[in-house]
């Protein structure tokens, strides 16, 4: 990086968490990797959402210029481009893709790349762009109601720098339509602008929902990252999304970034767990369960390494007793970052390990998994 451009930056806090000043930058392997599980996702959920309606949107609070430096496409041009590229979505559907952005320099540029890509691609009809400057916290949600877009099904990306910086209010909205889901960034500096209770209170209120956020200050170093985390998706199942999905991408220097996801439907739980592990291995970023108590970083692969999955196994069946493969694998989609194709490693090499037993005869969804006879609890 030249000295022009390493001047363009600024270090927010000392976890990393690196904000751009200018108008373009570099993109990053957690750019990177995110753009191609939001390339994956809208693949599946835009003939999805459009097999039972005519219109939908797409929806980003924080879209940046659209573009990085070297001319990689940002996450609003590669929204554009999932639909573009599928004709049959655009016979009588309309996608609604609204973006808001604060910055003039950027705005600017983003205004001229969406104008730019709609003229190559013969800016058909059936995608109508609405650009606005302005902030998200204050501005989007009216937008949104001008457009008419809050009683539409909805993917709304919030991708800020060292979010989360998402009013409540703002979220519930988008949760209030059953069909709308959100991906919500949770930069690596939360922790430390949260954990300064007086100094942030009545920002991280108005995020969280609530004040109970605020007790991680009893929470040793260790815990604070997972406390606020978990705090944060009881906030969105408060808001009305029935499920949520955290996950942690770890880059190859070892800097973390959290993506927080919002459904109300487990079909789109697991269609973005089947993004989430399409995403190229190339991009140099891995995986760790935030869930996790031993932190361990799963590689992007067709087999992944199951450890995580296989002791959260034991310790449901430790706790609630013997269960089935179908429940099971409805336990992984829910409850951890694996899918619930993952069940059946994991039972693998349980048994194996004589870590558990299964009925007898070939498995079904209603084959019953349990400890072996010698772990199994007793009163006495």
């Amino acid at each position: 990086m030249t000295d022009r451009q390493t001047s363009e930056f600024q270090c927010a806090t000392h976890l990393h968490v690196v904000v751009p000043t200018g108008v373009r930058w570099a993109r990053d392997p957690h750019t990177a990797a995110k753009h191609d599980l939001l390339r994956h996702y809208l693949r599946a959920w835009y003939p999805i959402i459009f097999s039972g309606r005519e219109r939908a949107a797409y929806v980003e609070g924080f879209a940046g210029p659209g573009v990085y430096l070297d001319d990689l496409p940002g996450s609003p041009i590669v929204a554009l481009d999932v639909f573009l590229d599928s004709p049959t979505l655009m016979r009588g559907a309309r996608l609604d893709v609204v973006l808001l952005e604060t910055h003039t320099g950027r705005f600017a540029e983003l205004r001229r790349r969406i104008d730019t890509r709609l003229t190559e691609r013969g800016r058909p009809a059936a995608l109508v762009p609405t650009l606005r400057r302005g902030k998200c916290e204050q501005d989007l949600l009216p937008l949104l109601h001008q457009l008419g877009v809050v009683g539409s099904a909805a993917f709304v990306f919030l991708d800020s720098f060292g979010g989360p910086d998402v009013p409540h209010d703002l979220v519930r909205a988008i949760a209030a339509n059953p069909s709308s889901e959100v991906l919500i960034t949770f930069g690596t500096s939360f922790p430390t602008r949260f954990g300064q209770i007086d100094k942030h209170a009545a920002t991280a209120d108005k995020v969280f929902g609530s004040p109970e956020w605020r007790a991680v200050q009893h929470e040793p170093p260790s815990r604070k990252k997972t406390f606020l985390l978990e705090q944060y998706r009881t906030s969105l199942n408060l808001a009305g999304f029935a499920y949520t999905l955290a996950f942690e991408m770890v880059d190859e220097k070892g800097h973390p970034l959290f993506l927080v996801f919002g459904t109300s439907h487990e079909s789109g739980l697991k269609a973005m767990k089947d993004a989430m592990w399409k995403v190229d291995p190339l991009t140099g970023v891995r995986y760790r369960d935030p869930r996790d108590a031993g932190q361990q970083l799963l590689d992007l692969k067709l087999g992944p390494e199951t450890h995580p999955l296989q002791n959260a196994i034991i310790d449901l069946i430790s706790t609630s007793g013997p269960t089935t493969i179908a429940k099971l694998r409805r336990f992984a989609l829910i409850n951890t970052v694996f899918r619930p194709e993952h069940v059946g490693t994991a039972l693998r090499e349980l048994r194996k390990d004589g870590r558990l037993r299964q009925s007898p005869g070939r498995p079904t969804p209603d084959t019953v998994i349990e400890l072996p006879t010698s772990q199994q609890p007793t009163l006495f």
